[in-house]
């Protein structure tokens, strides 16, 4: 008669070893969830859920740039918000908003065409841009014109008062700096910069009625978002204009700066060793600032194939240029929240429910980008519903379409957390897998892996354990450990190798809506 052996694995619910050593492959592996995932392995960004004239400009610049889909689709999230950021905001739970304000960070290698890209897609925003200085030249020029002659007036009268006091002249002087004060400043529009330090951005949200972006195509522009020319940068304009926080900035010898509600966005392409960089850096990091990035990561193996490519064509251009404009010309109007209808807000208290049970179980690093992962679905929910221009309530096709843009944003956001490497035990765990697929074993004595393992890592067997206990969650490993009936010394345990371990790295399979 055979005989078995109990077992204190909770993972084996017919508690027998003999049958797990049978089928070590089935039953007690939890599902195989990479510790580090790589580039390769995410997930490509779901086209299918943008509206369709801008789905069809995306996919056209990516065959047009001989491009990853991603990287113009990441852009056109990107310049929705630019586009309608300060007008348009969402109310998901009652009182509680969020304005479409995005940071896309996209990374990529050199020689990935990111400049062709984000120059493609941003293009009908400068052309705009031109357009509107142009046609209101003239009333620029008139009402400069007219704010320094009054300037004029009153250093002249201020000079005759300094001089000799006279009531009727100050009665003049007060009326000239009334009229002045109620003379609005009109300046060049002025949508987004490519390069300026945090005090620039503060004025150039001043300047642009608390609307501004940031494109550029080059890493570079992180050096001033971290200070340049600083060793202790100055985040808060970045922090509280993304989330429309006051801004309040006293000077001594200058005019203060207000600004009620700021709507800031971002769009920056830069190449691995710069997320790398600003990964480490624990200023970003422990200001949350990282936590608000909206990371789209380009495999290194994605590179232009040829040197000719299919053109744009001229009617999928034309109908991104007209969506663009409508957009922007909406944007000079009045601001309007958009609310969810039920079945939306349905199916985000679900969204809500799996995320808080997600974040609680493992994955500490991403906590606080967690925490903000609703409020992203909210904001994506919102420019989808305005760009594809539905009317009413946000529905639920648009909410399920910001979940699956929601759900690759998480992946991508691990997968940039995973560079980070501030959790030892990952880095530890890296180290055992790698002894295992040297020794190519299915199984092995606990005992005889620490020995194996032993050094810089280990310098005790029970440095192990928690490194064994990650490995058993991620179903690399199941360890079998005897119940001890009290002869002999107790078993130390047979570790189990899942056999999926020892082939290639696994596509990753980390939290999906």
């Amino acid at each position: 008669m055979k005989t078995t052996t109990p077992t204190e694995n909770p993972n084996n619910p017919e508690n027998v070893a003999a049958d797990m050593r049978a089928a070590p492959s089935a039953g007690p592996f939890l599902p195989f969830v990479p510790l580090k995932p790589s580039a390769d392995s995410l997930p490509s960004f779901p086209v299918e859920c943008l509206p369709l004239k801008l789905r069809a400009y995306v996919e056209a610049v990516a065959v047009h740039t001989q491009t990853p889909v991603d990287m113009a689709a990441g852009v056109a999230l990107g310049v929705l918000a630019t586009c309608l950021q300060g007008t348009v905001r969402v109310e998901g739970n009652i009182g509680h908003y969020e304005q479409t304000s995005l940071y896309v960070f996209l990374v990529a290698p050199p020689g990935s065409r990111k400049s062709a890209v984000i120059h493609a897609m941003t293009a009908a925003i400068e052309d705009y841009e031109q357009q509107y200085n142009e046609q209101h030249q003239a009333a620029m020029r008139r009402n400069r014109q007219e704010r320094e002659s009054l300037q004029r007036d009153i250093n002249r009268l201020t000079k005759v008062l300094e001089s000799k006091y006279d009531k009727m002249t100050e009665l003049e002087l007060q009326h000239a700096q009334d009229n002045l004060a109620d003379l609005p400043d009109i300046r060049p529009l002025q949508i987004f910069t490519d390069d300026c330090t945090s005090e620039s951005m503060v004025r150039l949200l001043k300047d642009n009625g608390g609307r501004m972006a940031l494109i550029s195509a080059e890493g570079g522009a992180f050096d001033n978002i971290v200070g340049r020319y600083t060793k202790k940068p100055n985040l808060d304009v970045w922090l509280k204009g993304i989330c429309g926080d006051t801004i309040r900035v006293d000077r001594i010898n200058r005019e203060p700066d207000y600004i009620r509600h700021p709507t800031l966005s971002m769009i920056i392409s830069a190449q691995p060793s710069v997320l790398s960089e600003i990964m480490q850096n624990s200023m970003l990091d422990g200001r949350g600032f990282l936590a608000r990035l909206l990371y789209i990561n380009v495999s290194g193996s994605s590179m232009p194939r040829s040197f000719r490519s299919e053109p744009i064509p001229p009617t999928v251009q034309d109908d991104y240029d007209d969506l663009i404009c409508r957009l922007l010309e909406r944007s000079e109007g009045d601001s309007v929240t958009l609310h969810l209808a039920t079945e939306a807000v349905g199916r985000m208290d679900e969204l809500c429910h799996d995320v808080g049970v997600y974040l609680r179980k493992e994955h500490r690093d991403m906590r606080e980008w967690g925490s903000k992962y609703i409020g992203l679905v909210l904001r994506i929910a919102g420019l989808l519903h305005v760009a594809a221009d539905k009317a009413g309530d946000i529905g639920e096709p648009i909410i399920d379409n910001a979940i699956q843009i929601g759900s690759y944003a998480f992946r991508h956001a691990l997968y940039a957390y995973s560079v980070l490497g501030a959790d030892e035990t990952v880095e530890k765990a890296m180290h055992v897998v790698a002894k295992l697929r040297k020794l190519g074993v299915t199984e092995i004595c606990r005992s005889d892996l620490y020995q194996k393992c032993r050094g810089r890592f280990f310098r005790d067997a029970k440095d192990m354990e928690p490194v064994l206990e990650l490995l058993e969650r991620h179903g690399y490993i199941w360890v079998d450990l005897p119940t001890y009936i009290g002869m002999g010394r107790p078993s130390v345990g047979t570790v189990h190798v899942n056999p999926r371990v020892l082939e290639e790295e696994q596509p990753l399979r980390y939290f999906s809506a």
